[in-house]
């Protein structure tokens, strides 16, 4: 996983992670191997069934390349608010802008699994009980996220 952050201009900063090729299969592992499951059940069968499965097969792949981020990233623009920004393994992009008028505040939370515990970036958004997360399926290093959290608060100091 690679994260970086990108100065555009003084007035835009984007802080930005990308997956390798490796973060994406691990994170897949489970549906790549029920996919190789499906596979060889399929050869178990005769020829001329296995062949109504395969476009079924061929969906299956495209979803879960489709629900696979290989890039987010936050924008900032200072006076105008934020853009949350993720691209699937298909080029396919999703953008969500939050107006700086819009965010009550810009926080770091904890997450804690049965395995892990990492940190993310969230905001909270005025008339809405959820928040917008900055990499919902990334997780950059709390390094990271201190330096997007310090530079979000010059941008909006009254959020904070």
């Amino acid at each position: 996983m690679r994260a970086a952050r990108l100065a555009r201009s003084t007035d835009v900063v984007s802080y930005e992670v990308r997956k390798s090729a490796i973060d994406v299969i691990a994170e897949n592992a489970w549906w790549l191997a029920a996919l190789l499951v499906l596979v060889g059940c399929l050869y178990t069968v005769a020829e001329e069934s296995r062949t109504r499965w395969l476009p079924f097969l061929f969906i299956y792949l495209v979803a879960l390349l489709c629900r696979t981020a290989v890039c987010e990233r936050v924008v900032l623009f200072r006076g105008l608010g934020v853009q949350l920004e993720s691209t699937n393994c298909l080029a396919a992009r999703s953008r969500m802008f939050l107006e700086e008028n819009d965010i009550e505040s810009v926080l770091i939370n904890e997450a804690v699994t049965t395995s892990d515990v990492y940190y993310y970036l969230c905001f909270t958004v005025q008339g809405s009980k959820d928040m917008a997360v900055g990499f919902p399926t990334c997780k950059p290093g709390v390094e990271f996220i201190a330096e997007l959290y310090k530079e979000a608060k010059r941008f909006f100091p009254s959020k904070f």
